[in-house]
């Protein structure tokens, strides 16, 4: 009976052993493929990968964005850690100019004003202020409500490409998108793919150029988004971003076209890249591969 019970205790452990052994391996796998915002350019602290442009003053990677304390309140990005113009307007002072300011008589959709998560990522990308300016700093007492005004943290910036200034304000390269937005695609635009209602308030605006959009209800909110394959609401499809009437001019103007709508600012670099060869996502932090225009396409008929 002792030798039976020990037989078996030998061929529990080798079946545990390879069982923890496949379970370690699935997992190793995962963390590979799934490499994370660490490696992207998004990561802007002292463990970033040579060329990036990076600060010595700490490792952390998630505070130039975000803060499990005292984030913004203003602010439509969960726990934002940057300081914003309430307005609508460029964060260290001035005016956007919008791709409305073109006239085209293609776009048919209203233009709100510059906000939503579109505000949140020109809070760097606009060059206005430094992109070290966060509310809550790593280290205890670090609070400040400007996040250190247009110069940011005293940080110590290494920009390689010298793309940023001595302070951390992006000057140039195309990540510089500035306060001109005529040359980029409308943001805080109505997306006229029509359809949803009342709730969206845009039933009337529907171009047969656009694929019309989907909605549902999660977690007692409607949401939208462009479908780009896989059914049902996915990371990969194109969310669109629905304001207050306030932050809209007074009018609900319905699921509207924002920077986040093609752009995922935590991409994995392992997930496809934008031209679906040779390159990786996180260089422009697409949704999806722009092979074949895939990224266009889902919205535009074209």
């Amino acid at each position: 009976m002792k030798a039976i019970w020990h037989t078996g205790r030998r061929q529990w452990r080798a079946a545990s052993a390879g069982f923890v052994a496949a379970l370690f391996l699935l997992l190793g796998g995962t963390a590979a493929a799934q490499t994370g915002i660490a490696n992207t350019k998004h990561n802007l602290g002292s463990s970033s990968a040579a060329g990036n442009n990076s600060v010595g003053e700490t490792a952390e990677v998630c505070v130039f964005c975000h803060t499990p304390h005292g984030g913004s309140t203003s602010a439509p990005v969960p726990l934002w850690n940057k300081r914003l113009s309430p307005d609508g307007s460029p964060a260290g002072g001035g005016t956007y100019t919008t791709y409305a300011s073109l006239g085209t008589p293609s776009l048919d959709g209203t233009v709100a004003p510059v906000g939503s998560i579109s505000l949140a990522c020109l809070s760097c990308h606009d060059g206005t202020q430094a992109m070290d300016n966060i509310i809550n700093a790593p280290g205890s007492g670090q609070l400040l409500d400007n996040g250190g005004d247009v110069n940011g943290r005293p940080y110590t910036w290494a920009s390689p490409g010298n793309s940023v200034d001595t302070f951390g304000r992006l000057i140039s390269g195309a990540a510089a998108i500035g306060t001109d937005l005529s040359n980029d695609h409308p943001i805080g635009i109505q997306y006229c793919g029509g359809g949803v209602g009342a709730t969206g308030a845009i039933a009337n605006c529907r171009d047969q150029d656009f694929n019309p959009l989907q909605t549902a209800v999660i977690n007692n909110n409607n949401v939208f988004w462009v479908e780009t394959g896989g059914g049902g609401k996915q990371r990969t499809d194109l969310p669109l971003y629905v304001r207050t009437a306030a932050s809209t001019g007074g009018t609900d103007l319905g699921p509207l076209v924002e920077c986040g709508s093609c752009h995922d600012p935590h991409v994995s670099t392992s997930q496809p890249g934008p031209t679906g060869t040779g390159r990786v996502a996180g260089e422009t932090f697409l949704r999806i591969s722009n092979a074949s225009s895939a990224v266009c396409t889902a919205c535009h008929v074209k």
